[in-house]
């Protein structure tokens, strides 16, 4: 295994920059088995990392520790006609070429392609939900081993042990060190899509309907347009799987041309007022092309997966999340747009980029569920980043903790012990006490969530 001592890191976009004392690569479980258990050469904490997409600062203690790089084990392992089997380092993009080569695909087709398969197992992710389906690639998880914070190997089920599993779908690598995960899968099936463009009344009005003939509904928000443009996905039985290239426009757009877009008009229009203007401009035709050309009835529904690139430079998309219960989300939705206005008109900052949105399904196969109580729909500013854009989303955790949201430890930054604990309650406590039964030393525990579960 290769190790390096005194490194600096930085995540995947250069937002966060870490300084372990020792950065490994196990390339097996017996390297992983002496990283935890060789407290001399692998000082505490040890902290998994994959890809480090996370948006929050949880990779890691400032200084000190032991970052185990995962990526070297990278093996798809095995197949069955439901499920598949891989090593921690797998990425998703990496899984869905290997499914789309059988005629299977994963249940959740989520963007963020370079994120691991062991973070996705422990970590929250999202997607928009099919009738009866789930929008987290957790809650598919039907088995993992890994090591514990003693240097045991274990396995854990979905049949024989639940409960436990259930927790560990939120455990974020506290519980122990994945080194192999199963998945359920299923047949490729076409998927049929479309966008609407529509103003914040018509998608109140509308998203009964969609939800009511079976659609997953994924949305972009123009807050200071006050407007949205709805994606709609549904599967297309009927059809066999042919068009991608709408995806690949799609995904070129957000991973590069959009950020390039706002950027140019950032550094180059000054005056206030014509910059908001060709802001304006750029998303209305943006919208445009969302509806007019982002549409087919039979795509692949793996070509919806981002393969961001590391170290992006100017053009990075960050964004942070917040989940929502679905009954009272429309007002919220309404009250957020005035925020951003009002925020602008108080600061002169923006947002440059449009947030974006997931109905999302109960879900209660992983303890930090952020639709635990019932279907939710999230809010997700973005933007290419900066210091007012780190101060806005200060004022954004505000805005949601207020209004009973629901965070996401890898994807809201600058979260506080009292916005976790509101959002979670009990759950908590309860994650909290099984964690201490696990990992009595703190082994794995590092400052980020030592706040949060102190």
């Amino acid at each position: 295994m290769d190790i390096q001592q005194d490194v600096t890191i930085k995540s995947w976009d250069g937002t966060w920059t870490y300084h372990p004392r020792v950065k490994v690569s196990p390339e097996s479980v017996e390297d992983i088995i002496e990283i935890v258990t060789d407290t001399v050469r692998f000082p505490t904490p040890v902290r998994p990392a994959g890809s480090m997409h996370s948006t929050a600062r949880m990779n890691g203690d400032d200084q000190g520790g032991t970052m185990v790089d995962m990526k070297a084990m990278n093996r798809i392992l095995h197949f069955t006609d439901d499920t598949v089997t891989v090593e921690a380092g797998v990425s998703y993009i990496q899984l869905a070429q290997a499914l789309r080569e059988r005629g299977l695909q994963p249940h959740v087709t989520t963007e963020i392609g370079n994120t691991t398969l062991a973070a996705m197992a422990c970590a929250a992710t999202k997607d928009s939900s099919f009738p009866s389906g789930f929008g987290q690639i957790s809650s598919y998880v039907t088995a993992v081993r890994f090591v514990t914070p003693h240097g045991d190997i274990r396995e854990l089920t979905e049949a024989n042990n639940p409960k436990e599993m259930q927790i560990f779908r939120s455990s974020y690598g506290l519980f122990g060190i994945i080194f192999e995960v199963s998945l359920k899968v299923r047949p490729t099936t076409a998927l049929s899509v479309r966008h609407y463009s529509l103003s914040l009344e018509n998608f109140r009005k509308f998203f009964p309907v969609y939800k009511a003939r079976g659609y997953a509904v994924m949305y972009y928000i123009f807050p200071y347009a006050k407007r949205v443009v709805v994606e709609l996905r549904k599967d297309n039985p009927e059809a066999a799987p042919k068009s991608k290239y709408r995806w690949a426009y799609r995904n070129r757009f957000w991973r590069k041309y959009a950020p390039a877009g706002v950027i140019w008009i950032d550094k180059n229009i000054k005056n206030r007022k014509w910059h908001d203007r060709a802001q304006d401009s750029f998303f209305y035709l943006l919208r445009q092309a969302m509806v007019w050309f982002v549409r087919s009835e039979r795509s692949w529904p793996h070509a919806q997966i981002i393969n961001y690139p590391r170290n992006p430079g100017d053009t990075k998309y960050l964004f942070s999340m917040w989940s929502f219960r679905e009954g009272g989300f429309f007002d919220i939705l309404d009250e957020y747009c005035d925020f951003c206005i009002a925020y602008e008109a108080h600061t002169g900052f923006r947002c440059n980029l449009p947030s974006v949105g997931y109905a999302i399904c109960r879900d209660v196969e992983a303890l930090f569920s952020y639709t635990w109580e019932g279907p939710g729909m999230s809010i997700d500013p973005a933007s290419t980043g900066g210091p007012e854009w780190e101060e806005f989303l200060h004022a954004y955790n505000d805005f949601c903790s207020e209004r009973g949201g629901t965070p996401l430890f890898n994807q809201t930054p600058f979260l506080t012990r009292d916005m976790v604990r509101r959002a979670f309650g009990a759950r908590l406590q309860q994650f909290a006490a099984r964690r201490k039964e696990v990992d009595p030393h703190d082994r794995l525990l590092d400052n980020y969530f030592r706040e949060f579960l102190s």
